[in-house]
């Protein structure tokens, strides 16, 4: 009897360590890995290699070996081949991976001061780190421009492809990861065509609806994303225009791929069949490449910037713009591009004109500046 007792314990206990281990995608438990075998390299170093858990230190040494093994990192020690320094935010998340070891093996966080809250040296550390960091290159926001040039540029059957693709995604703000083959794992699911549905009025159009395109919406399921949100629904409805229209444009996607014998439910939507009859999916780095050139046909004296100015990510940056300049409510642009807060403000880029046009203007309008309520002191 005590015997089953304990081989369900057992039992129960694999489960629930193999749940813990899928809580987390293989790219962070990669990520967690590396920082650990660095931070044992490091021990190993500094002659400290048989205390890998800092066991015989107080609080405040596990802290400064930390702080001295995150300048080991920012020094680009561990990087014999590209020896640069290392942001900020790396150096922070290889401490933080050492710390989740630490918990893992049931000892107490070392970035923790004796007051239990996190090191004040080590925030000081960071912070210093991140005032010297190089500033950010950001991707600038996709313009309406491009898309129709880009529609202009597509000769090929592989170029429409993309096109379509590219042009159906910039509506739904879609992650690179979740319409095109990405390198790495993602946390984010890869769309397939039973995630794409059209609708006229209320009653559902079937794919090989050969009327499919008459459709006034077109909904997407986004079935696990980055922020654990599942099953997360977004309807667009016909834009008007004879080209870039979520419902035109996601039912040739559609329609396209069902047309490939071995296509099913399950089909992602990236998939592209060349003139030898071979399965292809379109990838991030094809689609770059001819944003790069589609964005050089117009030039920088057009747009503004430089083609390698754009990356991937700017059709999400472009979506959240250009609702913005619509005059779409805060609510409804988090809605529709699935974000949990304000955090798509950060994807209004300063860069694009129309965002600040007439704001000089109203800033010496005399009446308006009549009109702020006084000071009080």
């Amino acid at each position: 009897m005590l015997s089953s007792k304990r081989n369900n314990f057992l039992v129960d206990l694999h489960a629930a360590e193999t749940a813990s281990k899928n809580a987390v995608e293989p790219a962070t438990s990669e990520k967690q890995a590396l920082a650990w075998n660095r931070f044992n390299k490091y021990l190993h170093s500094i002659s400290i290699e048989s205390d890998p858990y800092l066991d015989k230190f107080t609080k405040y040494q596990r802290i400064k070996i930390l702080g001295a093994f995150a300048h080991a990192i920012r020094d680009g020690r561990f990087n014999h081949k590209r020896p640069n320094q290392v942001k900020s935010a790396s150096c922070r998340a290889s401490i933080d991976c050492v710390a989740q070891a630490f918990r893992m093996a049931n000892r107490p966080d070392p970035r923790l001061d004796e007051d239990g809250k996190p090191s004040f040296l080590l925030y000081r550390q960071f912070r210093g780190y991140k005032k010297l960091d190089a500033p950010e290159k950001q991707q600038v926001a996709l313009t309406g421009s491009i898309i129709k040039e880009f529609h202009k540029m597509a000769f090929t059957t592989l170029d429409k492809a993309m096109c379509q693709l590219f042009t159906g995604a910039f509506f739904f703000a879609m992650r690179s990861c979740e319409y095109l083959k990405v390198s790495g794992t993602r946390h984010t699911k890869l769309l397939c065509l039973k995630n794409v549905r059209f609708f006229k009025g209320h009653r559902e159009l079937l794919h090989h609806d050969k009327n499919l395109q008459s459709a006034d919406t077109v909904s997407i399921t986004f079935e696990f994303q980055k922020k654990d949100t599942r099953n997360d629904i977004v309807t667009h409805y016909k834009s008007g225009h004879k080209t870039i229209c979520p419902v035109l444009v996601w039912s040739q996607i559609i329609q396209q791929i069902r047309s490939y014998p071995s296509s099913n439910d399950n089909t992602s939507v990236n998939t592209f069949m060349d003139k030898y009859n071979k399965i292809h999916k379109i990838t991030g780095s094809q689609l770059l490449r001819q944003l790069h050139l589609t964005a050089a046909a117009i030039g920088k004296d057009i747009l503004g910037f430089s083609p390698n100015d754009l990356g991937l990510h700017s059709a999400r940056c472009g979506a959240a713009m250009a609702m913005c300049l619509a005059g779409v409510p805060v609510y409804t642009i988090m809605l529709l591009g699935r974000w949990s807060s304000d955090a798509f403000l950060r994807y209004i880029r300063k860069q694009v004109k129309e965002f600040s046009n007439g704001i000089s203007k109203k800033n010496v309008d005399t009446r308006q500046i009549l009109s702020y309520p006084r000071c009080q002191y």
